[in-house]
C-alpha cells in the first residue's frame, strides 16, 4: 500500500468517526433550545401503520406559533435511511403540545430519533 492510499484510508476513517459524533450530538436539543421534546416514541400499530409521537415542551415565556421537528429514520443496523418533518403549532408559554405523525415511507424503518428542532 502506498503512502497516499494509507493516508486516504486514515482520512476516510476519521471522517466516519466525525460523522458518528455529529450524528450522536443530533439526538437532543442544544441546552439553549427554547423547546424540549419529551416522551418521543416510534411505534408500529396493529395493521401496520407506523407513527412517531411525543410532546414538545415550550421552555420560554412566549408562545411558539410554529416549529418543525426533523426526525431521523433508521434501519435495523442503526443506519440513517431517511428523514421526515413534523410540524407542531401553537405551543403555549411554559406549556406542552402533543404530536403524532404517521410515517410516509415504504422503507424498512426500525427506529426513529429527533435530529433537530427548528422554531419558525
Amino acid at each position: 500500500m502506498t503512502r497516499w492510499q494509507s493516508l486516504a484510508r486514515w482520512s476516510g476513517r476519521l471522517g466516519l468517526l466525525l460523522m458518528l459524533v455529529v450524528a450522536g450530538c443530533g439526538k437532543e436539543e442544544p441546552s439553549d433550545s427554547p423547546v424540549k421534546v419529551e416522551d418521543f416514541r416510534y411505534q408500529e400499530l396493529p395493521g401496520g401503520t407506523r407513527i412517531v409521537t411525543g410532546v414538545v415542551r415550550n421552555l420560554t415565556d412566549q408562545p411558539i406559533a410554529n416549529l418543525q421537528l426533523e426526525i431521523g429514520l433508521y434501519d435495523r443496523h442503526n443506519r440513517l435511511i431517511g428523514t421526515m418533518q413534523v410540524p407542531v403549532q401553537d405551543v403555549p408559554p411554559k406549556g406542552r403540545k402533543r404530536f403524532r405523525q404517521p410515517l410516509d415511507t415504504d422503507q424498512d424503518v426500525q427506529g426513529a430519533r429527533v435530529r433537530s428542532v427548528l422554531v419558525l
